[in-house]
């Protein structure tokens, strides 16, 4: 597999017989059948409100030749009628990883919330055939019993998902419009495909999708995410040929290259409208959709920073009816009041239990970050987060290689405050021990009983990859073009900014902001397996955070004024 002149390691992928963490697994012959009103999968499942016309393994060849397999749910009507289509490598049709059952607490998606029919992370088609939409989902190239190799994201799905989209829009039932939805890996394509703009893609809705697959997710900071790359891409993905073996991509340029430039979406093209999602739980999706909708030249686009978690905010009534109003505007041509919609709103998060303050939704703000937002600095001292630079010179540590080891630093608010946006830590650092470090940071909330009540917003860094392009940022967020390796010589002191993720909190009196800084990362909290993922070599003995004098240690947060 040859991606911009780049020859990509490949691995075999994990055969669907393998029903490990799965559904059991069958090659199902193709067929079209009509499901009545009342339908049920299993005995749990949601019953489907209407009846609708199911047709599965249907079949396409990319213009290489290359055969895929999709499902179709849609309305039984005379009607012509527009599709959402969902790509991923996940399976179509409820099979595919077994995912919520695997998770706590199912995330809150209760297994009655759901026909069976719905591809991960994407629409359910039982809601969605009862709008007047048909819902296309599609085991892409290289996955299940699609053939090809799979790319892992970029443009080359892109290009991929433009012919499908031309496909479906030309079916005898299709009205010729399409929308794309979905979480995720299916939101990354929707970016990608809009990119290429088919004729027949009206307009997308991407929750929760990045877009820069170095930046955010493979080699965040500089730094490759083995567990997590591993974990997905071993644990989720069957198929019948080679894929894309990223980590090993990974390792084997460390630095960007045109390879990962493919994987880097140029949402500056898009045109067409979007309605796109993100939120304050995911550590892989918050940055990149906001920096998606930002960039979007799209003179028709909004976004929505929710309070809950992704696979739950997609399956709410309220959020479908929104979405449904959002499809209907562009794929329907109705004359609703979508583009009476607020085109940024967001959620403050208040951290509390059921009897006290709920989170603020749908705060509308006209830009991201706000117009109005004030970054001040905290500063570290020896015990806390001060707003005012200590003159003497200090000194805290933290064993690097101790996942049980952090320096943490509180500053206490007198007045309740709302802190919205991106933030920046700039932390003088040395290391006496090696000649590179991996440091990881959070912001959290703390109540005035010292209790941490979220695991807040992150950053992270390999200190070698420190360089900052000025010239290609546009946020407090500092840009690095990881282009260069600088090693520290043992006990040298560098200065390191760190971005810091979106963050929305109030704070009430008496209440703190953390500042956490260690040498492992967080895990993600939905995915417990992940808390067992290793410390990998770059860290060894202790990290040195320097403050005072010289050393201007501080972390810059938003403040929002009036909230």
């Amino acid at each position: 597999m040859i991606v911009e002149g780049c020859d990509v390691p490949l691995c075999d992928t994990i055969r669907p017989e393998n029903e490990e963490n799965c559904f059991p697994y069958s090659f199902k012959e193709k067929k079209k059948e009509l499901l009545p009103k009342g339908w049920q999968k299993t005995l749990r499942s949601r019953p489907l409100p209407c009846e609708l016309i199911y047709e599965v393994n249907e079949e396409m060849r990319h213009s290489d030749g290359v055969k895929i397999y999709y499902d179709i749910c849609r309305p039984n009507t005379v009607e012509k009628v527009p599709a959402l289509l969902a790509l991923s490598p996940y399976g179509k049709g409820g099979n595919g990883s077994l995912n919520y059952e695997l998770l706590p607490y199912r995330v809150g998606v209760q297994e009655e919330m759901l026909s069976g029919l719905e591809k991960f992370e994407s629409v359910d088609p039982a809601e969605w055939v009862s709008r007047g939409y048909a819902v296309v989902n599609v085991d892409i190239r290289g996955s299940w019993d699609s053939e090809g190799d799979l790319y892992i994201e970029g443009m080359a799905p892109g290009r991929d998902a433009a012919e499908i989209v031309e496909h479906v829009a030309a079916l005898s039932w299709c009205s010729g419009s399409i929308g794309m939805q979905g979480n995720s890996w299916l939101a990354a394509v929707q970016w990608s495909t809009a990119v290429v703009a088919p004729p027949a893609l009206k307009a997308i809705a991407p929750w929760e999708g990045f877009t820069d697959k170095y930046r955010e997710v493979a080699c965040r900071g500089g730094i490759a995410d083995a567990t997590f790359l591993n974990l997905v891409y071993n644990g989720t993905i069957r198929g019948r040929s080679k894929r894309e073996d990223i980590f090993a991509a990974a390792q084997k340029w460390p630095l960007i290259n045109p390879y990962w430039e493919d994987k880097v979406i140029k949402t500056e093209k898009i045109t067409i409208p979007i309605y796109a999602v993100t939120s304050y739980s995911s550590g892989i999706h918050g940055y990149g959709t906001i920096q998606g909708f930002r960039k979007a030249k799209s003179k028709k686009k909004w976004l929505r920073i929710h309070a809950t978690q992704e696979w739950f905010d997609i399956y709410r009534k309220d959020m479908n009816d929104e979405l449904q109003a959002f499809f209907d505007r562009y794929l329907k041509g109705v004359e609703n009041d979508w583009e009476k919609t607020d085109p940024v709103r967001v959620s403050i998060l208040t951290c509390g239990d059921r009897f006290g303050p709920q989170p603020i939704e749908h705060f509308p703000m006209g830009s991201y970050p706000h117009a109005k937002t004030e970054y001040k600095k905290l500063h570290l001292t020896k015990d806390n987060l001060s707003l005012y630079h200590p003159s003497a010179r200090g000194v805290t540590s933290y064993q690097s290689d101790d996942r049980s080891s952090a320096v943490q630093l509180v500053y206490t608010f007198k007045t309740a405050t709302t802190l919205m946006g991106f933030s920046k830590a700039k932390l003088w650092l040395s290391c006496d021990d090696t000649d590179d470090m991996d440091i990881y940071l959070s912001l959290r909330k703390v109540i005035s009983t010292n209790v941490i009540k979220s695991t807040g917003s992150h950053g992270l860094l390999r200190v070698s990859h420190r360089a900052v392009d000025r010239s290609k940022q546009d946020s407090i967020m500092p840009y690095h073009p990881h282009e260069k390796i600088e090693k520290v010589q043992p006990g040298e002191i560098v200065p390191v900014e760190i971005g810091i993720w979106p963050i929305g909190l109030k704070l009430y009196e008496g209440e703190g902001l953390m500042l956490r800084v260690r040498g492992s990362k967080d895990a993600y909290w939905e995915i417990p397996n992940l808390q067992k993922s290793t410390i990998f070599g770059i860290n060894k003995g202790k990290h040195h955070i320097h403050f005072g004098g010289m050393y201007d240690s501080y972390v810059a947060v938003p403040f929002i004024p009036n909230v």
